[in-house]
């Protein structure tokens, strides 16, 4: 057949139908058809199919991949929603959705069909999206919401009230969703001064109690979504959870009993040194063969992400959950608290690696400070510990001052230590745990500073009566 007489067609790729409003679209779209008209007149009009012009709507690559990631495929522009979608609620969706978004993909395949479930979580849904927003545009997160995603906060209430007040509706996965979505609002606000958060925990708790417990809940999204929503509360605030591991979580947050351990002296030291005192080592145990088997940032991790959960997610509850200073102030037990503190300092890159955003660690690096200065111990041999803490908890801390503090103590103990060069205590540093995908670079952040205290001998001239509890151990042990 002769190309002349072939159907023409002329495609234009389109991310939401909202696009058809854009007046380049439409005047692209206007001169695709002059075309095609200049074109039949001067065919002849024999065949109907030549003068055809599809418009067709579809998804970007990037945009495909990220969706197939939540075992979604393709979202469907036209799909119903639990509210009427104006084209501002319209942006706020797509932004969650679009490729160069900052919004947090963590566990996005279960917090999402949770979303969609009421429209209490969907405007909650709507509300996070407008800080995500906010933050692109001011390179800082809220810690209150802006007009929009507040008008869509105060219709999230106005939805779940109704949804309590209903006694069909109360004990429902719809209500419980709504309320952990609440949860999980605040926790990306990071504000937990008022009670907001423990409110809606609270009344979580209570539902569940008149569901029939965590059991009760057979979603799978739910019962992850309950759990995530407590998580990140209580790693902001370190605290422990009280909503309990769901059985996937459990199962990912412990080493393969069949793959080999890989050898850490300093795992070896402690269990020498406290061999009663094994709760934090298993952990971190667990933490050096995942990430020796590539279980952190390998392509199944990173779907696991966003769909169900990587072994981030458990293994940072396991942490939380240890309370080392609730059986006292002995020397083992301050030992595992500051451990337990900078092992979640250390993860918090990695968490932010696999797609959760915001990692709020102040409350964690305020908390680590102050069981250093208020605590007298003894590390030994369990020194390269130390050192490893104080520098993720001075890389990790955004508070200026006491970054200025773990400074200074790191300068103190590699002085104390005779260590004179930087490669010194990068090698002790990463003899005890590192990823280089995650922390390369991360020592220029404080190497100078660093070095100085150590070539000034700036800790050395310390007045005795002055010097908190931490510098009486490195400055007498030696």
């Amino acid at each position: 057949m002769d190309r002349s007489t072939q159907p023409s067609f002329n495609f234009v790729n389109l991310k939401h139908p909202d696009d058809l409003k854009s007046e380049e679209t439409q005047l692209r779209i206007r001169r695709l058809a002059m075309t095609e008209v200049g074109k039949a007149r001067r065919k002849p009009k024999t065949t109907r199919e030549r003068n055809k012009i599809i418009l067709e709507l579809r998804n970007p690559p990037e945009e495909r991949l990220k969706l197939d990631r939540l075992s979604g495929g393709q979202t469907d522009p036209f799909s119903a929603y639990p509210i009427e979608m104006d084209s501002s609620a319209r942006a706020l969706l797509a932004n969650i959705f679009s490729p160069n978004t900052n919004h947090a993909s963590q566990l996005r395949g279960s917090w999402y069909p949770v979303g969609l479930s009421s429209a209490a979580a969907f405007h909650n849904v709507l509300s996070n999206s407008q800080n995500f927003i906010y933050q692109k545009h001011n390179g800082f997160y809220a810690s209150q919401d802006d007009a929009v995603a507040l008008k869509h906060h105060h219709k999230a209430l106005r939805y779940a009230g109704e949804m309590v007040k209903d006694p069909v509706k109360l004990k429902s996965d719809e209500t419980i969703g709504a309320v952990a979505s609440f949860m999980c609002h605040h926790s990306l606000l990071g504000n937990f001064v008022s009670d907001d958060w423990y409110k809606h925990r609270n009344a979580l708790v209570r539902i569940l109690g008149l569901r029939g417990g965590y059991s009760a809940i057979d979603k799978e999204h739910l019962r992850i979504t309950l759990t995530w929503s407590d998580l990140i509360g209580c790693f902001s605030q370190d605290i422990p959870p009280i909503i309990p591991l769901p059985s996937q979580w459990e199962a990912d947050s412990k080493s393969p009993s069949n793959s080999p351990r890989p050898s850490r002296p300093i795992s070896l030291a402690w269990k020498q040194q406290l061999p009663m005192q094994l709760d934090w080592v298993t952990i971190f145990d667990d933490i050096v063969q995942l990430l020796s088997l590539d279980r952190a940032f390998n392509e199944k991790q990173l779907v696991l992400a966003v769909t169900s959960g990587s072994w981030m997610e458990p293994t940072m509850y396991r942490l939380l959950a240890l309370r080392p200073l609730q059986q006292g102030t002995n020397r083992e037990h301050v030992i595992e608290e500051v451990c337990r503190l900078g092992t979640l300092l250390f993860l918090a890159p990695c968490w932010r690696i696999l797609g959760q955003s915001p990692v709020w660690t102040a409350a964690l690096s305020r908390n680590l400070l102050l069981v250093l200065m208020g605590n007298m111990v003894e590390w030994n041999e369990l020194k390269p510990l130390l050192i490893w803490v104080l520098y993720f908890a001075a890389i990790e801390t955004k508070d200026l001052a006491e970054r200025s503090q773990f400074v200074f103590m790191l300068g103190v103990l590699m002085g104390s230590m005779q260590l004179q060069a930087w490669e010194d205590i990068m090698r002790i540093i990463k003899s005890v745990v590192w990823v280089d995908a995650v922390y390369e670079g991360s020592d220029e952040l404080i190497r100078d500073e660093v070095m100085q205290i150590i070539n000034q001998n700036s800790w050395a001239t310390v007045p005795v009566d002055t010097q908190p509890a931490f510098w009486e151990d490195v400055l007498g042990d030696d």
